[in-house]
């Protein structure tokens, strides 16, 4: 009678345990940090459900970090998948400010220094400025009422006699030419840029140019600077044809002021709002958060291509709560049919891997152990909606982790904090 009671008891744990979130308890502590080249034998991991073929490990290039070059995870723009704002931040201009130029020339950097009263997205002090016309004049003075336009929408009639050129002011703006080397020896200054600028735009340029220099002088001293600032303006002109600033490039504001010199301020691109979709194709980039109370090293892995053949995408000591920034590394971007990630010492191991190709419709909210989703993207979909569990039958759902050593007790309990 006492057999068929334990038997009883032992039958509820375990529908009791099967059912239960998939959740590690964090109180483990692995004393050694690192975590060896040797790993567990493919015969032994744990998965959620059975894999084709584990992952090989076995090419020496496994070992080798794969890094990619650009990630909208980083914080890198990648101009491929990331949309510029530019309609958000059109709409958000006032339709005049206030302002005071501080300086002119600004410290070798541009030609005015600008400050914007009040709370509209331009508001601010010491901001870049050029000149946008060379009819009026603005010396250092202020504060003045100025119109506000974007440089790619309509502009105030004769008010500037090129206006169609401003595209190409756009391009100038964004090629960091200050302190580069001109063809004939000339160290790129602000005030090369801003005669380039009048080329482009207007009909005449400044006689005697005293605050083209940084002291100021007389620019036209040396016949140099004028050849070296041609030579800016027709660079935009061959290269600046059609182009639109994109994400974390900087957009061309035009301020008017009334019978004063117009200026062009500029505001950096951010990408536009996405709207999320469900998973569709496959996983191509992921944050995840280490929800755990230690440090460990961290090792996250995908199959290359149509191989088994393991690539390494992240290695990294991770803080409780770091977060881990990865992006797939085949063709296409994605990671393919799994990401397999490794946590542990030369003592005990953890193991994951977690579905990538869509069939599980992935996104922020969704955890694997002591792995959380944050955000990430897919190639057909773009950025990730919000995880939805789906609902299991009991007898489907299991743990799919386990800790592997040779003494599987002890490593369990040092997992769970017994020693």
């Amino acid at each position: 009678m006492k057999h068929l009671s334990r038997l009883l008891i032992l039958a509820a744990l375990v529908i009791f345990v099967s059912c239960q979130n998939e959740e590690l308890t964090e109180s483990q502590s692995l004393e050694n940090e690192n975590t060896p080249e040797e790993l567990i034998e493919d015969g032994d991991f744990a998965t959620d459900e059975i894999d084709d073929q584990v992952l090989d490990l076995t090419n020496p290039d496994s070992e080798k970090l794969v890094k990619v070059k650009s990630s909208f995870l980083t914080g890198k723009y990648d101009s491929s998948s990331c949309i510029p704002d530019i309609e958000g931040l059109v709409e958000s201009l006032p339709t005049s400010v206030s302002a005071s130029t501080t300086a002119k020339p600004f410290d070798n950097i541009a030609y005015f220094a600008l400050d914007i009263e009040g709370s509209s997205p331009l508001a601010g002090s010491n901001l870049e400025a050029w000149c946008a016309d060379q009819d009026l004049s603005l010396d250092v003075e202020g504060p003045l009422n100025f119109d506000v336009y974007s440089s790619y929408g309509d502009l105030p009639e004769g008010k500037f006699e090129k206006p169609e050129n401003f595209d190409l002011v756009n391009w100038l703006l964004n090629q960091d030419y200050i302190g580069t080397q001109s063809s004939n020896g000339i160290t790129i200054e602000q005030g090369h840029v801003q005669y380039a600028i009048w080329l482009l735009v207007d009909d005449s340029v400044c006689q005697v140019c005293t605050y083209l220099t940084n002291p100021t002088g007389n620019w036209n001293d040396d016949p140099k600077n004028v050849v070296a600032a041609q030579e800016l303006a027709d660079a935009a002109l061959a290269n600046g044809e059609g182009f639109v600033p994109g994400c974390g490039e900087k957009f061309g504001i035009i301020l008017v002021p009334e019978n004063k010199q117009s200026l062009i301020i500029t505001k950096v691109l951010e990408p536009k709002e996405e709207e999320c979709k469900d998973c569709e194709g496959k996983v191509t980039d992921l944050t995840l958060e280490f929800d755990w109370k230690y440090a460990k090293r961290i090792k996250v892995y995908q199959k290359y291509e149509n191989t088994y053949y393991g690539k390494k995408v992240f290695d990294a000591v991770v803080q409780p709560n770091g977060k881990i920034h990865i992006s797939g590394v085949n063709q296409d971007g994605s990671f393919g049919r799994y990401i397999y990630i490794y946590v542990g010492d030369y003592s005990c191991y953890y193991y994951a891997k977690i579905k990538t190709d869509c069939d599980l419709k992935i996104g922020p909210g969704y955890e694997k152990g002591v792995f959380k989703v944050v955000e990430g993207r897919s190639s057909y979909g773009g950025k990730l909606c919000e995880y939805v569990p789906p609902t299991y039958d009991c007898y489907k759902y299991r743990y799919w982790w386990k800790c592997y050593t040779n003494y599987h007790w002890s490593c369990y309990n040092r997992y769970h904090g017994k020693y």
